[in-house]
């Protein structure tokens, strides 16, 4: 058991990372998710998963331990992002340690709607900041839509929701798929492309990524997976062996 800002990692195996040939992107090596904010735990379910459980979570962080991460994640603590993270209306997140700083490409996860108060939901967080500033796009069963929202100066706000609406069953795997490209951001549910947002934000987000979930969510995650692509300036052939690494440095496939 895991309270509030607890560090574990999570391992996923070689399968869960994946490639896009068409876009000549590669995988930024095996993911690890380490939760933050929130109460998570570990478990099998059928894979590797995490699970948050807003019933368990006392609803709140100690400085210490978001100084603590913060100084692991970026080198230091940002006053901003303790104050915002600790506060009532911080959500759970679990952050992916070795992707450091992820621009344009493709973040995905598989969650599981187990439960939750208000409603049940699911996340991917991106863009991330050492201020605790972060983009999210989620599907809830309250809106039963994907939606891309902000959290900023300790309050989310939201930027658009997806036109459909639709209910996703609870206790059943689905997938979130994120796309980022420069301004341009697309979120999905995977084999349902018409369940989805996008946008067009006034700069292009970059930093750390994750999962995300509201207080009171009873969520599992299984698969995570980040894959940059690579610059579209270089020439096709240099394209072709171009591979982010797992700290996020930009080398060359020999």
């Amino acid at each position: 058991m895991f309270a509030a800002a607890a560090m574990f990692a999570l391992p996923l195996a070689s399968s869960d990372v994946r490639s896009d040939a068409e876009s000549h992107q590669r995988p930024l090596a095996q993911h690890r998710l380490f939760g933050v904010i929130g109460h998570w735990t570990e478990r099998t379910m059928g894979a590797p998963s995490i699970v948050v459980d807003g019933e368990q979570w006392s609803g709140s962080t100690a400085s210490a331990d978001l100084r603590a991460v913060s100084q692991q994640l970026f080198g230091g603590a940002d006053s901003t992002m303790i104050a915002d993270w600790t506060s009532p209306s911080a959500f759970p997140v679990a952050i992916a340690t070795n992707v450091r700083d992820f621009g344009s490409g493709t973040v995905r996860v598989r969650f599981n709607m187990l439960g939750g108060q208000s409603d049940q939901n699911a996340g991917v967080l991106f863009g991330l900041q050492s201020t605790g500033t972060y983009y999210y796009i989620r599907y809830n069963t309250k809106d039963g839509d994907v939606a891309l929202w902000q959290f900023a100066d300790g309050e989310r706000r939201v930027v658009t929701h997806g036109a459909l609406r639709k209910q996703l069953p609870q206790n059943a795997w689905h997938e979130l798929v994120v796309t980022v490209r420069d301004r341009e951001v697309r979120g999905m549910i995977a084999g349902d492309t018409t369940l989805s947002v996008t946008h067009t934000l006034d700069s292009a987000p970059r930093g750390r990524v994750g999962v995300w979930v509201k207080r009171d969510a009873i969520t599992a995650f299984q698969g995570f997976s980040a894959v940059a692509a690579a610059p579209t300036a270089l020439p096709s052939t240099l394209r072709r062996q171009a591979v982010v690494h797992g700290d996020g440095v930009l080398g060359w496939r020999h």
